[in-house]
């Protein structure tokens, strides 16, 4: 895949370029090495006569070789969100100080991912989150209604009252 964006809500780049520069070297390198897995047959997803998707890209499978790509670099993958809780929420990825969540999913899941970024930081476990998510236009090859970047970036500025962790946004495409 390729990364296409970068939106750096609160100086999350900055942080992590001074803080954390490995981690976001892993981050980049592995979404520039693990291709989107492609759906064995494209499937068309129309409403009034209109085509809203095109069903070509696999995200369960995408996430599987992520997942395990952020495992050969040393990444805690699918690790509980507070570490002294009984909660059972999970995030994608952890590394130090560091939260990954890829959302190739439903638009409402990026909000889930933000608050499971606020929980983690709320109990000190982590200081910068990194939230992935696909262009528009490799959203519509996913499914319908996909959270995308554009999107993310439009509405994320106007929540800085209620979300005040760093968060990188990365938009992807295939």
């Amino acid at each position: 895949m390729k990364i296409a964006d970068y939106y750096s809500y609160r100086h999350a780049r900055s942080i992590l370029e001074a803080e954390y520069p490995a981690e976001l070297i892993d981050v980049e390198v592995i979404l520039r090495d693990v291709d989107f897995a492609r759906q064995a047959q494209a499937i068309s997803r129309s409403r009034g006569g209109r085509v809203v998707a095109m069903k070509s890209l696999s995200a369960p499978k995408t996430n599987q070789l992520i997942y395990q790509a952020l495992k050969k670099k040393g990444w805690s993958v699918t690790p509980r969100i507070i570490s002294k809780s009984e909660s059972h929420l999970v995030a994608d990825a952890k590394k130090g100080k560091i939260q990954l969540e890829v959302q190739f999913g439903n638009m409402a899941r990026w909000y889930t991912d933000v608050f499971k970024f606020l929980l983690s930081y709320s109990a000190d476990d982590i200081e910068v989150g990194i939230l992935v998510v696909p262009m528009q236009a490799t959203a519509r090859k996913i499914d319908e209604n996909v959270a995308y970047y554009e999107r993310v970036v439009r509405e994320l500025p106007h929540a800085k009252m209620g979300i005040t962790i760093p968060i990188l946004v990365v938009g992807v495409t295939d």
